[in-house]
């Protein structure tokens, strides 16, 4: 604690206190060095405690697919027309076999919603052997297992006797 004087300082004690007054100015090199530690543990920490987007897109395109191929078969059960669905490298697709666009002319009479089964992209390229889905027009008589992986992840798109399609890791 200082104490103020009121009367006259000589030139040394005036020269001494701006000296003190200097040295205190400011932050040393240690300090300094300890502020920079501080904020690159700080900085690894929200690094490391940001998500990993890569994995949530792999499982929202993978949810994707089989909500679209569940009701792709339940819409062609219930309507009576087949429909094609196709699985590649580059993502999945709807449409009419060519035999239920012949035999229907140019409307098809269908209750499908475009929006629904419009073409749909992976996030990232996996690697999957192409394959083309009949639904909702055949019995299905023995379950099908659809290996699918990307970059490091991997996962099988099953489809059971009953039509249903699930997704799950190996």
């Amino acid at each position: 604690m200082r104490i103020l004087g009121t009367g006259n300082r000589s030139p040394q004690g005036q020269a001494r206190l701006a000296h003190n007054q200097q040295s205190e100015a400011g932050f040393t090199l240690v300090e300094f060095l300890v502020a920079i530690a501080v904020m690159a543990v700080l900085l690894g920490i929200a690094v490391l405690a940001l998500p990993n987007h890569d994995e949530r897109y792999w499982r929202d395109n993978l949810d994707q697919l089989v909500s679209s191929l569940n009701f792709a078969q339940e819409e062609s059960t219930m309507s009576g027309t087949p429909m094609v669905a196709q699985v590649d490298a580059i993502g999945w697709r709807f449409g009419l076999p060519l035999s239920a666009v012949t035999a229907a002319g140019s409307n098809p009479g269908s209750t499908f919603l475009p929006d629904v089964y419009r073409a749909q992209t992976w996030h990232k390229p996996v690697e999957i052997t192409p394959v083309q889905l009949s639904l909702g027009g055949e019995r299905i008589t023995e379950a099908l297992q659809i290996p699918i992986k990307q970059e490091n992840r991997q996962a099988v798109l099953m489809r059971s006797t009953n039509g249903r399609f699930q997704w799950v890791r190996p």
